[in-house]
């Protein structure tokens, strides 16, 4: 008998230690509507199916977080609806279209709110809170910032708002425009760092490049997710290089390359197969394409598994699929494929297709 009291008494203390998460309910939409009365809440209803990706990542990495579950519980009755079978009607009655969805409804039934996609913990607690707030309300945000104002929290939300809306171009327009009004000294202050971490994705613009500059002058914890952006904005334009887009497009500049590289070593993002991945790109403006072909069959198993995945998918743009080339192309494809992972074997299956298929 001691023994099961003292087991119990363990039990109920793991359960008082362990984290929160979102307490999904399995109940009805009538009775969250109930229930949302009951316990002055709303009704937060997460639309999902079985083969979205984002969807899984939101069950295993957001939902579970303590600081997700606390928030959540203490505001809504959460759902979780698959938008293909139990969920289909109401998806349909919310307008869902893309997945995972969330809805935010009153205990009238009445939508609140609704946004879409993969966040992570504190980002999605923000769009919540953002989405519930009279004055982050999509016709207010942009109401306020025509009428001036310039915040970041404005900023960001009405770019944000014209981003979603497919309106990317003038999004950005918003976000420069915010850019170039500042001083050097505002650009680094912390509450401007979205014009970096959300709204650069590449290299080829102010933003970018002031962040290169000015790597080493933003304050922590800003500095540490600045230079990690560096390193995967830098890491993407070597993968430009590599897939043969500068050398066909006849921008590969060998100066240019150079700074990369430096880049790349500066940000500590060069790593030991590096030096392989820089002569795969610096041979092929110095070579014929069947040279360059023989040289692809001699190094590529030096190559690691993204490389090759890399190579296999640009094999056609990197060497021009000319008569007398193809059919040593597909056989070098095919007698490869065991090696690759399985988005490199999409890849090359791809590749294959426009390689065999007929004229």
């Amino acid at each position: 008998m001691k023994k099961i009291a003292i087991a119990s008494l363990l039990l109920a203390a793991t359960a008082l230690v362990s984290p929160a998460q979102t307490e999904f309910r399995h109940i009805g939409f009538d009775e969250a509507l109930k229930a949302a009365k009951q316990e002055n809440k709303l009704v937060f209803i997460d639309f999902f199916t079985t083969w979205c990706g984002p969807c899984k990542m939101m069950s295993s990495k957001t939902f579970p977080q303590k600081e997700v579950g606390d928030f959540m519980n203490a505001k809504f009755i959460p759902l979780k609806l698959d938008a293909e079978k139990e969920g289909e009607e109401l998806a349909r009655q919310y307008g869902v279209q893309a997945y995972p969805t969330y809805v935010v409804i009153d205990a009238d039934g009445k939508e609140v709110a609704k946004f879409t996609g993969y966040m992570d913990g504190q980002k999605f607690i923000d769009k919540v809170d953002a989405a519930l707030d009279p004055e982050q309300q999509p016709a207010r945000i942009k109401s306020r910032y025509e009428a001036g104002e310039r915040t970041p929290k404005v900023v960001n939300a009405y770019a944000m708002q014209l981003m979603e809306q497919r309106k990317e171009d003038e999004g950005f327009k918003v976000v420069d425009e915010y850019f170039n009004s500042l001083s050097d000294a505002d650009r680094l202050k912390p509450e401007n760092a979205f014009l970096f971490t959300v709204y650069t994705i590449n290299l080829d613009n102010d933003r970018a490049r002031f962040m290169t500059a000015h790597r080493d002058e933003f304050p922590e914890p800003v500095r540490g997710d600045i230079n990690k952006l560096l390193g995967r904005l830098y890491n993407s334009s070597l993968n430009t290089y590599f897939s043969g887009y500068m050398f066909r497009e006849g921008k590969y500049d060998v100066q240019k390359f150079n700074d990369l590289k430096a880049m790349l070593d500066t940000l500590g993002v060069a790593t030991s197969d590096n030096a392989l991945v820089y002569e795969f790109v610096e041979k092929r403006p110095g070579m014929t394409d069947a040279e360059y072909f023989d040289f692809i069959k001699a190094n590529y198993s030096k190559l690691t598994p993204h490389w090759r995945d890399m190579l296999f998918l640009n094999l056609t743009r990197l060497v021009t699929p000319e008569p007398e080339l193809k059919g040593d192309m597909s056989k070098f494809l095919r007698a490869n494929l065991s090696e690759l992972s399985p988005i490199g074997i999409q890849f090359a299956g791809r590749t294959l297709q426009g390689l065999e298929s007929e004229d």
